[in-house]
């Protein structure tokens, strides 16, 4: 861009702090600078610095964010003020972009092909951005006016000033940009994007002696390509065949021993950019779209007779996917699509194969559309379906599953929200299907003591449904609340393409905020949170009870504190004997604090610890972290974790004794840690090394066995009895997981991978925890280890 073209361009100077102190100017001069021409949007932001030498600029993995100065772009290239672009760099060129949807809520994990330039002056830095009208999207009939904004932090003051001020103490940030005119994006403009890839991967895993089928060395090449399509300007198409995941860091080792499933973050990039067009919280770990559905570990297994073998893939193969986002008028618009293919496993039996499908091939489907108005109020509605197509080993599952349901938000002012949703679900397939979702923990249809529902094992259906309403205060500058009401019918279930934990419930809760967040002396910011729940089943059994307070702290030194405290009335477990009849609780209670010192320097210490107990047992976990960042270009993190939990009355399962269903307990001694590494090396803004790890031992003791008697007997001594138990119960599990990426992104948008992988894991019926022992157990366990190389090639045609 030319100099006489800066020249001629507005100048922007007001910038005011957003924090520490709202609305008062910036502490140091910043100005930008904007062109347009038909193709793209050129910024220049000049960042004055009276010493220049403390500005700061670590490097790391793009999209990583760190204690640098940084200088933001916002673009509400809709100009509907409630989604919109963010555009980053920091002192040390590293970018991060970010899409941003409901005004204030950010996906971190979009990517856009993008240029910055940054330089170092005599009277502080600049940067300097070009970004294509390709990778925004505008409203059709575009009216040449877009929403605007630019943010500057500067870590050694803890300073946020922007152009305009976008205040802390009100609700959004789209809807506070400003206005930009004469943006005319060309009709011509590139609307294709390719991303072809290939990748070649080596597995070798521990011999498996005696099976046949195994194979200890196991190499593949595939080749697969994403692509991006502007339907209009305001409607995009994004599309995937064949992806490959391999690069994604894997899940933290769990021990679960409770009723629910454990949920895990979604991690795969496909499924994480723009997945806030297709967000539904429907409250209480229950989500109506949970995208670790698709592509899933299958679920099947063959039945094998003696002296047969069997292996089965990890994961059901991901034949395609695509997503369709965008606006429609005054409607923003979402559908996905993709289809898994069917997966077998192969079984052997001396000289003779056979397979016998474990995943049937399935296609899952998301629809979502909101209707969106000036003052931010909506109204939305949303679909998704499953089908699949079963064979008779896989029979066990549902066909089909489809749910559906209307979400509003009415905004009163700009400081009060009345929301809420209504959702409705019905899965079909074959009695047996069926009666497996009826007898599951998230139904338990089949409890004996339960009056409100009755197990059918003919019926070939499941339908339910589920509300909730919310009234909140969503913007001041002192207090917020929220009050909620919501209910799960029994019969409620999202789990073939969403996740929930649990039906059958009806909950209330409140939440209280008071917050101080003009600097002090010596505290920057401080909050209090005040908290209660309760919630019942169907039959009226509370099910929780619960107060809580707590408080989060800053310093103007940047350190921070949060501590707080949960008392829990006793209530009803009907979930307690996983299908039987529940039982009461405990009082209980317990407290937690964490701080962590500054961020900002080479070195950063951070410690939480949390205790609890219900009188009879007690639970207690501590941990600490430090950060150190010897240079700009690396950092390692390093953390411990330690849980001791003493359960008297812990779940092992159900015994047929004398004629009778006996439900058996017993007092659990756990020792749980785990340490975590992260080592960060950026070459440079575009070539960076990142190393994770995590080592893992549970250990679980079991003593005291018993029966539970009579659950609802208001003494605790009164519900369970002796029991002679001979088998064992006891646990050992020990886990080693480690991802290890080189990301080279060599030009714009393309990008090499290498990964290295390791995964050891061992299980044993051993209940001891020894540190020493564990530890070196961990390392001496075979390991199967993944070795792949991914070139990933930008096209533009």
């Amino acid at each position: 861009m030319a100099e006489a073209d800066w020249q001629r361009a507005e100048l922007l100077t007001t910038f005011v702090q957003r924090e520490p102190s709202e609305g008062l100017p910036a502490t140091y001069q910043t100005e930008a600078r904007v062109v347009t021409d038909a193709s793209a949007l050129h910024v220049i932001v000049n960042a004055a610095d009276p010493d220049p030498a403390k500005i700061v600029g670590y490097l790391t993995r793009r999209d990583e964010d760190s204690p640098s100065d940084w200088i933001h772009l916002f673009i509400d290239s809709y100009h509907d003020r409630r989604t919109g672009y963010q555009f980053a760099v920091n002192a040390a060129g590293v970018k991060r972009d970010a899409y941003w949807f409901n005004d204030d809520n950010d996906d971190a994990s979009w990517d856009a092909v993008w240029d910055v330039e940054v330089r170092r002056t005599p009277t502080g830095w600049s940067a300097e951005f070009h970004i294509p009208y390709s990778q925004l999207r505008f409203s059709d009939g575009a009216k040449n006016t877009i929403g605007f904004g630019v943010l500057r932090h500067i870590p050694r003051l803890n300073e946020t000033s922007g152009w305009p001020l976008i205040a802390r103490s009100v609700n959004g940030v789209i809807s506070q940009l400003g206005q930009l005119e004469g943006v005319s994006p060309s009709g011509s403009s590139k609307r294709l994007e390719l991303m072809p890839y290939t990748v070649a991967t080596t597995v070798t895993e521990p011999e498996q002696r005696g099976n046949p089928l195994h194979d200890t060395f196991n190499p593949n090449v595939s080749a697969g390509v994403d692509l991006k399509y502007a339907i209009t300007p305001a409607l995009s198409l994004t599309a995937t065949v064949n992806p490959d995941f391999g690069q994604v860091e894997a899940d933290p080792a769990v021990v679960n021993l409770s009723a629910f499933e454990t949920f895990f973050q979604e991690r795969r990039p496909f499924f994480i950019e723009g997945s806030g067009t297709y967000r539904w919280d429907c409250n209480d770990n229950c989500i109506l779209f949970y995208s670790r559905r698709i592509g899933r570990q299958p679920r099947g297994a063959p039945t094998l007779g003696d002296d047969e073998y069997a292996v089965q893939p990890l994961q059901t193969t991901i034949i395609g996917a695509g997503k369709l986002t965008g606006r429609v008028g005054a409607f923003s618009v979402g559908g996905l699509f993709a289809a898994t293919q069917q997966e077998f496993a192969n079984v052997a039996f001396g000289g003779t194969r056979r397979t016998e499908a474990v995943e049937p091939a399935s296609f899952y489907s998301v629809s979502r559309a909101r209707r969106e108005f000036a003052d931010q109020s909506s109204l939305g509605v949303m679909l998704t379906t499953t089908h699949r197509r079963l064979s008779e080993p896989v029979s066990f599952l549902p066909d089909k599953a489809v749910t559906g349901g209307l979400d509003y938000d009415w905004r009163i002012g700009r400081r009060f929200s009345l929301n809420g949703y209504w959702a409705g679900s019905t899965v079909r397939g074959t009695p047996a299907a069926i009666a497996g979702l009826q007898r599951s923990n998230v139904h338990s249809f089949h409890r004996p003591d339960a009056e409100h529902v009755e197990f059918d094992p003919a019926a070939d259906a499941l339908n339910g449904h589920a509300g909730a309403v919310n009234f909140s205060k969503i913007s001041g500058e002192r207090t917020r609340f929220n009050f909620t009401a919501l209910y799960k019918s029994p019969g409620f279930d999202v789990n073939d393409l969403g996740f929930l934990q649990r039906a059958d419930v009806i909950s209330s809760a409140a939440w209280l905020q008071m917050r101080w967040e003009k600097p002090g002396r010596f505290v920057r910011t401080r909050n209090v949170n005040f908290n209660q729940w309760t919630s019942h089943n169907f039959d009226g059994d509370r099910l929780s009870l619960g107060w809580n307070v707590n408080s989060h702290w800053s310093f103007v030194n940047n350190w921070n504190t949060g501590f707080g405290a949960t008392a829990n009335p006793r209530s009803f477990d009907d979930r307690r004997t996983r299908g039987g009849p529940g039982g009461y609780g405990n009082n209980s209670y317990n407290a937690w604090q964490y701080f962590n010192t500054d961020g900002r320097k080479p070195v950063r210490f951070g410690f939480e610890w949390n205790y609890g107990s219900d009188g009879h047992g007690e639970s207690w976990g501590a941990g600490p972290s430090v950060t150190v960042k010897p240079s700009a270009a690396l950092s390692t993190e390093f953390g411990i974790w330690l849980n001791r939990n003493i359960e008297d009355a812990q779940w092992i399962g159900e015994v047929e004794r004398d004629n009778r269903t006996r439900y058996l307990f017993g007092r659990l001694y756990q020792t749980t840690t785990s340490m975590t590494t992260r080592v960060n090396y950026t070459l440079t803004p575009n070539l960076s090394l990142q190393v994770y790890a995590q080592p893992f031992v549970s250990a679980g003791d079991y003593e005291n066995f018993r029966e539970m008697v009579n659950g609802r007997a208001l003494r605790y001594e009164n519900r369970y009895a002796p029991f002679a138990y001979e088998a064992n119960p006891d646990f050992r599990f020990l886990s080693f997981r480690t991802t290890n990426v080189m990301r080279w992104e060599f030009k714009p948008g393309s990008t090499l991978f290498v990964v290295w992988q390791q995964g050891r894991e061992q299980f044993a019926p051993d209940g001891t925890f020894r540190f020493g022992r564990d530890y070196s157990d961990v390392f001496s366990t075979p390991s199967t280890n993944t070795l792949l190389v991914k070139l990933a090639y930008w096209i533009n045609p």
